[in-house]
């Protein structure tokens, strides 16, 4: 299952119950503000860092890019993706879940 998180984490409740609706093999997809989630030292990257090893973490590259935020500073799990990269993530994957 893919799920494609799009609001920022300070926002709402969206951003905490997707990642504690995240299972095993699993994916996750940050768009938009939702990549403000990687900060460096915030609370909610330290979340993303505690997910099973087994959960696949993408960010689209334009977005973080758009906001200002560090390549190098990224996480080593996160997989940066642009556009057609992510239509081929959603065609991979059986279930599609936008949060």
């Amino acid at each position: 299952m893919l799920h494609i998180l799009r609001h920022s984490p300070g926002s709402e409740t969206r951003f905490a119950s997707c990642l504690r609706g995240l299972g095993p093999q699993q994916s996750l997809l940050l768009l938009e503000d939702a990549v403000y989630g990687l900060l460096p030292r915030s609370r909610t990257l330290a979340s993303l860092q505690i997910l099973p090893g087994s959960v696949r973490l993408y960010a689209m590259e334009a977005d973080i890019l758009a906001r200002g935020i560090a390549l190098d500073d990224l996480p080593e799990r996160v997989k940066l993706i642009d556009y057609p990269a992510m239509v081929q993530l959603c065609v991979y994957h059986s279930k599609v879940v936008s949060w």
